[in-house]
């Protein structure tokens, strides 16, 4: 039996932040996108692929800069994503694999940077976790919150 090699497409390794402040509350970046796939409304972390000779953390950064428009610092590495979704136009399941760095706010104002958010906002942590489209990025956030609260103790 011989098997069809894979198409190396069908993979996607993506890298984006979960970018937070401190003030009064402790608020993370969400934004909001118009999903390509499907046109659903959808609030996520500031993400995206890495491109050639990348580290996953410039990756992550320029992805946070391009996505919502702020500069931030690499704090730490938390968990990756992995998960699947159809690519309509090319009739295939892409297994998506991306890594999250918990990094802080150091200039900017959230907005989007380029054409791809509609919307990039402060929002508490606590919130974002129950707001976000993706229960997998709402894990993410609800560790970045855990750590951070172990910072502070």
């Amino acid at each position: 039996m011989t098997r069809r090699p894979r198409d190396p497409a069908a993979r996607e390794e993506s890298a984006g932040g979960v970018v937070f402040r401190r003030g009064r509350e402790l608020d993370v970046i969400v934004a909001e996108q118009i999903d390509r796939q499907t046109g659903e409304r959808t609030l996520r972390l500031p993400k995206g692929k890495i491109e050639a000779g990348e580290t996953l953390e410039a990756a992550a950064l320029r992805e946070v800069a391009e996505e919502a428009g702020v500069r931030a610092r690499v704090v730490e590495l938390l968990d990756e994503v992995c998960y699947r979704y159809v690519h309509r136009r090319r009739r295939v399941t892409v297994t998506k694999r991306v890594h999250f760095f918990l990094m802080e706010h150091e200039a900017g104002v959230p907005a989007p940077a380029d054409r791809e958010m509609e919307r990039v906002f402060w929002c508490p942590i606590e919130e974002a976790v129950s707001r976000l489209t993706h229960g997998a990025e709402a894990d993410v956030v609800r560790q970045a919150a855990r750590r951070l609260r172990a910072r502070r103790a």
